[in-house]
């Protein structure tokens, strides 16, 4: 008897069954599947002649217009790939042939995202992402197009960048840089400039965003540092851009512009690593290997951060490695913050992370799980009573908040350390297990959930 094998749908197989039998399924098939319908649509208008392809897309684009269906989050991926498949046609198939009509229409589709936003839950992003994609393709279309009107093409940039109400024009500029060229950009400028003036004059702060990064943006497509670095000043926001200033500058060659820059930064604690990872950088650039060093070191000794570390000891020759880690695992010992230092340690010393854990396990949060369940993992063969502290730690924070959709972690976490305790021969000064499951019981009695999911993990703490 011969056994049933698996058919591979490959090219080649599909391939053999011959265009007639392909189209048959194709055409039952898209009578049921929009989009489908609408790829073979676009597909046949593609090999027509004259005007057939652009009246299509026309006639697609003012289909979406018109509908006035609600895509919710599960739908919105359909209206998103429907919108696609225009774009892609009319990039694929109309622009090589006829970039004038390419741009008219693609100029036509980013405008429906006032349409599209206003009836669809794009919280993933993806109607966005194909309208800002074809930003970029308008861009390309209009630079094809041979004796552009670059003064009049400024304008309708211009248009775009101040309508901009669902954020997804906001790369006008870099996609216009070539269709431009140096005359539209000036005149886009002069536009931008003009209109800040009046806004600024009549108090409309708020319009004055949008303005600014376009200037921002024409000085990147000038590859103008200083005007970049203006713009900015222009806007107050020349202190937060510091990290864009600097790649800029970078660039540039001017790396210790760049580094005197960061050194008289005024950066707030939470962006520190932020600008020490960009000074480190500049040093190695202007050869202060040394410098760079000494900035990973301190990174090193306020984080813990094992990616800090890992990047000194790269810089550093072999032989030095070995006084480095000890150094760092006495360093992680004394440190203040725990979490950090046994992320570090479980790393670098499995016989420091488990002293860590027996005598600091009171400052270990055990909402901090996925942490602490990869240390109590780590911890299991050599170090058993750590471990069983991690896990009760684990638990106890579930406990605490009383969250039933949680208990079935718990749970897990409780038999984990079960599994271990014969594995203890000396508490240490901890809490042997027959008193913590007593401490359990007593304490959350009352939580159903919970000791159902006990009792069909086979811990019967209750009955004992």
């Amino acid at each position: 008897m011969v056994e049933n094998e698996e058919l591979d749908i490959t090219v080649e197989a599909v391939e053999a069954l011959g265009a007639r039998r392909l189209a048959e399924i194709l055409i039952e098939h898209a009578d049921r599947d929009t989009g489908l319908h609408q790829a073979l649509r676009l597909a046949l208008a593609s090999r027509g002649s004259g005007d057939r392809l652009p009246q299509t897309l026309s006639e697609e684009i003012q289909r979406i217009k018109s509908d006035r269906r609600f895509y919710g989050y599960r739908e919105s991926s359909s209206l998103a790939a429907d919108l696609d498949r225009v774009r892609e046609a009319t990039v694929r198939d109309l622009l090589p042939q006829r970039p004038l009509a390419a741009a008219e229409l693609l100029g036509r589709f980013i405008q429906l995202d006032a349409t599209v936003f206003d009836r669809s839950d794009d919280s993933d992003g993806l109607i966005g992402d194909v309208l800002k994609q074809a930003v970029g393709d308008l861009g390309t279309a209009w630079a094809a197009v041979p004796d552009r009107d670059r003064v009049q093409l400024a304008r309708d940039v211009f248009g775009i960048l101040t309508k901009d109400s669902y954020g997804v024009h906001g790369d006008i500029v870099i996609a216009f840089k070539e269709a431009l060229g140096p005359e539209g950009l000036d005149e886009l400028e002069r536009l931008i400039r003009d209109d800040l003036e009046r806004c600024r004059t009549q108090s409309e702060e708020a319009r004055t965003w949008p303005l600014t990064r376009g200037l921002q943006q024409i000085a990147d497509a000038r590859g103008d540092v200083d005007g970049f670095i203006a713009v900015h000043r222009l806007a107050g926001t020349e202190r937060h851009a510091l990290k864009d200033i600097c790649e800029r500058l970078i660039e540039a060659g001017r790396a210790a512009e760049a580094l005197a820059r960061v050194e008289q930064a005024d950066v707030p604690a939470h962006r520190r690593w932020e600008i020490d990872d960009l000074r480190v950088r500049l040093l190695e650039l202007l050869g202060r290997h040394d410098d760079a060093q000494a900035v990973r070191w301190r990174m090193f000794t306020g984080s813990l951060s094992e990616h800090t570390l890992r990047a000194f000891l790269a810089h550093l020759p072999e032989g030095e490695h070995d006084r480095v880690r000890a150094t760092a695992v006495t360093l992680a010992r004394q440190h203040r913050e725990p979490h950090a230092a046994l992320n570090l340690l479980i790393g670098l010393d499995l016989d420091a992370a488990a002293d860590l854990v027996l005598t600091r396990i009171g400052e270990l949060n055990g909402d901090l799980y996925s942490r602490l369940r990869t240390a109590a993992q780590a911890l299991e063969a050599d170090h058993p009573l750590a471990a069983v502290l991690l896990y009760r730690s684990m638990a106890d924070a579930v406990l605490a908040r009383a969250q039933s959709t949680q208990y079935e972690h718990a749970v897990r976490d409780l038999a984990a350390a079960e599994r271990l305790v014969s594995a203890v021969g000396d508490w240490l000064g901890h809490q042997p297990q027959d008193a913590y499951r007593e401490q359990v019981v007593a304490s959350h009695r009352q939580k159903r959930t919970f000791w159902d999911r006990m009792k069909t993990a086979g811990l019967n703490w209750k009955d004992r």
